[in-house]
This record gives C-alpha cells, structure tokens and sequence, in this order.
C-alpha cells in the first residue's frame, strides 16, 4: 500500500474520520509521516489556530511509524484529555509526570524497558524530561532506536516573547540536541514571527524547518467588548449574553441537560466565586473552577460541565488548555487578561464545531490599571528573561507591548483589528 494510501487509511481505520479537516492539516500530517523516511527536511513547524486539528499531525504519523513520539505537554490535565481521546481510539498512549501513582509508573516503565514497548505516544512534562532518571531512560530508547519522534506541544511556551514563557521549556533545546536523528515537530495556537523565530532557534530545530501557518481568523467566532463602567448591572448583562449564545443552538439555557456551554473567566479564585453565584441566582446554573478548590471538587465540577449538567463554568484562565469541547458557544472574559495573545487562545475555546459562537471581553479602565500594576510587578523582577532590574529584557518588553495592544482592541477597535493580526497571520 502507498505512502497515500497508508495516511488515508489510518486516518479512516484509527482516528474514524473520513477526511481531513483542512488541506493544511493535511499537508502538515504528510510532512510529519515523510519526515522519518527522508534525508532532508525532518523537523516541522505548525501554527493553527484552536480547533484546527494540530494533535492529529504527530498522532497519525505516531501510529504509522514503528517506535515511540515522545510528547512534551505543559499541562497535566492536557495530557490526560489527550490521553482520554487516544485510549477511545485503541491507541496505546501513556504519561509520566508527578501525579501517577507508583503503580502505573511502574506499568509504563516497565513497558518502555521490554523488548516491544507495546507505547506508541508517552507524554511527559518539560520538569521531568530535565531529570536525570529520564535523561537515562531517554537514552537507553535511543540506542534502541525505538524513538519515533519528538513533538513539543504549546511550543510558544519556549519563547521569552511570548505569552506564557516557560522556563523549563528552555531545556528543551538540549534535549532535542541529544535526539538530533529524531524529527521533531513544534505546535502552538498563537505565535507571531518574533515567537516562531524564538521556537526553531530555542528547539534548535534543523534548518530547513517545514513550515505550516494557517490564518487565526476563524469566521464563526463574533467577539465584542463591553464597558462595565457604563452598564447598569453588569451580571445581569453577562447572564443575558449568555442565554442569547446558548440560545442560538435551540436550548433553553437554564435546565439541562445543556447541548452547548460556556465559560466565563475570571482574574482571581474569589471572582470566580462571586460571579458563579451572581449567575446562578439570576437563574443559569454556574459553578465555580478554581486551583482553590479540592481536586474532587474541580474534578466534580468539570465533569458535570462537560456532561451539560451545568452550563456555564466559571473559571481562572488554568481551565480549558485540557479541555476538548466542541459545543462551547461562548466565551466571556470578565476581567481583561494580560496580554492579546493569550486572550485570543482562550476566547477560541468557543465554537471549535464550526457553528456560531461568542467571545465578549467585559473592560473596566481601574481593572485596566490593576492589571498593568501587576505586570510592572512582575517583569520588575530580575531574571534571565526580563534582565536586571531597571533594564527591559525580552520577556518584560513583550509582557508590556502584547496587554497594551489588548487594551488598544478594547479601547479603539476600528484602529486595531488589521495591524495586529497580520502579525499571527
């Protein structure tokens, strides 16, 4: 069977779709499953925008190929959904991080050591790929050559331009230098050209690197920002915006069960608890989601939002990276966050089905000065990426220029939209 037929038929056998979601999905995936049988461009980069369909690049070609992907994920709870989704499909996928218990780790380990690792995808954390006990495991694969490839997920995280700079994803560079025969392939939902050039050079990606973007426009998402200043009642606004979104689908949105949801975010644990109650009592359930709660109460919590028990989940911006809900219909921001980039990642948590959603950012120019006073707080702090104190490092620039390109969108739209997005295009 040909290389074609092979994609096309693990795509239909395996992951159960009949085609792609888009040309460059599929371009993307091909590049990735080609990039173990050439001897030339190996290393891929791909930029697509929430609900693209990025994970199905490594993960066809992960079950195609013989041996291990090694994944890097930044969070635990997008590992597990990852892992969720996989398992349904019979694939034989497996983490290690911090929260397995010594039972399963020994079950993982034990399978990565045998003859024919039964593995196919082992998701892990940049912290533990650092350690040296999994340096030696990474090692003994590689003599092995039992690793496929290497994908690292969120790879934005890498760059200090970035909005959600990671430390630890800095190493990450060395290790793809120990596994230099190994293709790897870096995905993020938002990356402007400063990040793009951050990620191949901080992965030390091989020139010359594949290179799949697609726009950030995605023409079923309707966003607008409201002034909390000039509005009578703020949460009765919230509430009835979120009856008309989850209205657009034919539901009545306060009793379940609920075919299409919502999240709201919220800056702090007590915001969200306040405006979780606030909704409530105007009569659409909300709960509360927040790293304040017990793990079974969060765990509680998403669960029933995710069964449509609970329509609408009220949250800090921690919550949805783990999440794979097509039926979002809206996303509101009560609280303007720090910076555009990561306000356009999460507000794409709507509509990932392709129907009609909403993303509406609730602005107020006092919360404006309270966010900006956290953020001089915060790159005042000397560290490799922000420089000395009193000098402006990478990190501390892009923090202050991307939550000042934000409050442009929300104070002067018509001036903002085209200049900003050509960037991420």
């Amino acid at each position: 069977m040909s290389g074609f037929d092979r994609v096309k038929q693990t795509l239909k056998d395996v992951f159960k779709h009949d085609e792609f979601r888009s040309e460059a999905q599929e371009n993307a995936t091909r590049a990735v499953v080609r990039a173990r049988t050439c001897s030339g461009r190996k290393d891929v980069y791909i930029s697509m925008p929430t609900g693209a369909g990025k994970s199905l690049c490594y993960q066809l070609p992960a079950v195609m190929a013989p041996g291990i992907t090694m994944v890097v994920s930044p969070l635990i709870a997008l590992m597990q959904d990852q892992l969720e989704h996989l398992r349904k499909l019979n694939i034989c996928a497996e983490s290690l991080n911090s929260k397995l218990s010594a039972k399963d780790r020994k079950r993982v380990l034990a399978d990565l050591r045998s003859s024919k690792p039964k593995t196919k995808l082992l998701y892990i954390t940049p912290e533990l790929a650092a350690t040296p006990g999994f340096q030696q495991l990474l090692e003994t694969l590689k003599s092995r050559k039992l690793l496929a490839h290497l994908a690292v997920d969120e790879a934005h995280c890498v760059s200090q331009w970035g909005h959600d700079f990671r430390p630890d994803y800095l190493k990450l560079g060395s290790l793809r230098e120990k596994l230099e025969d190994v293709p790897c392939i870096a995905l993020t939902a938002t990356a402007t050209s400063a990040v793009q050039k951050d990620i191949i050079n901080s992965l030390h990606l091989q020139e010359p690197v594949q290179k799949f973007k697609t726009s950030v426009f995605r023409p079923n998402l309707f966003y607008d920002v409201k002034y909390k200043e000039v509005l009578d009642d703020p949460y009765e606004d919230l509430k009835d915006f979120a009856v008309k979104a989850l209205g657009e689908e034919g539901v009545e949105p306060v009793k379940g069960p609920h075919k299409g949801c919502g999240i709201v975010y919220c800056r702090t644990r007590d915001g969200c608890t306040e405006v979780a109650a606030r909704l409530t009592k105007k009569g659409l359930l909300s709960k509360a989601y927040h790293a304040g709660l017990k793990d079974s109460t969060r765990e509680e919590v998403q669960m029933d939002w995710m069964e449509g028990k609970v329509p609408v989940i009220v949250a800090t911006i921690s919550f949805g990276m783990g999440v794979d809900k097509a039926t979002v219909r809206f996303v509101a921001h009560w609280n303007i966050p720090k910076s555009m980039a990561g306000y356009y990642q999460e507000s794409g948590r709507a509509g990932r089905d392709g129907k009609q959603a909403f993303c509406r950012l609730y602005y107020s120019r006092h919360e404006r000065d309270q966010v900006c006073f956290l953020i001089k707080q915060d790159i005042s702090r000397p560290n490799k990426a922000n420089g000395p104190k009193g000098v402006l490092g990478p990190n501390a620039k892009s923090a202050m220029a991307s939550f000042e390109t934000l409050v442009k969108y929300c104070e002067d739209p018509k001036s903002f939209t085209s200049s900003v997005f050509s960037e991420w295009n």
